[in-house]
């Protein structure tokens, strides 16, 4: 891949995608490499401090995708359609990480403990957005959810930490507009800028 084909990756990655085209299928192994990229990436001292449920079922999708109204803009409540994508990762708490790392922190409640695990849970969900980009599909982030819904949807006691859609893009909509309701058009928000300091 060019230098300006991944710069191009880079900037469609910030970009939020709110509706999709289900009329196609991921290819499985561009599945299998999102997923080894999001259960290969650094995490601290390599500690599985989260769980990934790799869903493609569009019922559970869209069981999850009503548990996420919450985004209110000019006085309408709606749900997150990026949630919609053509496959759902859903990260959730790992309660079973590393005994040594449990006795490191003292408590599974630290602090520490829950830097650590979004650090970890963010560095995977990057992976994710950026090679998702690079393969061409648009990506969306969620963390506006009913955590207990979800829980019960998935069938577990572990909280979610993130979700993140990734899939075909609808071709005949502005990506901001919402999958469900063509009416509702996300707003935009600039990207702002960072400050980099050089120290050569």
């Amino acid at each position: 891949m060019q230098l300006d084909q991944v710069k191009k990756a880079v900037i469609k990655s910030q970009h939020c995608q709110r509706n999709w085209d289900l009329s196609k299928s991921m290819p499985k192994e561009d599945l299998d490499l999102l997923v080894f990229a999001a259960t290969n990436c650094p995490s601290k001292q390599n500690v599985s401090f989260y769980k990934i449920h790799v869903i493609t079922n569009r019922e559970v999708i869209e069981k999850i995708h009503k548990q996420t109204t919450g985004f209110n803009y000019n006085g309408r409540e709606m749900t997150n359609s990026q949630t919609l994508a053509n496959v759902l990762f859903v990260f959730t708490e790992n309660k079973g990480y590393g005994q040594w790392y449990k006795e490191a922190v003292h408590a599974d409640t630290s602090s520490t403990l829950e830097r650590d695990r979004h650090m970890a849970t963010g560095i995977a969900a990057g992976y994710l957005n950026l090679l998702g980009s690079m393969l061409g599909y648009g990506t969306g982030c969620c963390a506006c959810f009913n955590n207990d819904g979800i829980k019960e949807i998935l069938g577990t006691d572990s909280n979610v930490v993130l979700m993140m859609g990734i899939g075909y893009s609808d071709s005949n909509k502005n990506r901001r507009i919402h999958h469900l309701d063509s009416s509702f058009v996300f707003p935009t928000i600039t990207k702002e800028s960072i400050q980099v300091t050089f120290i050569e």
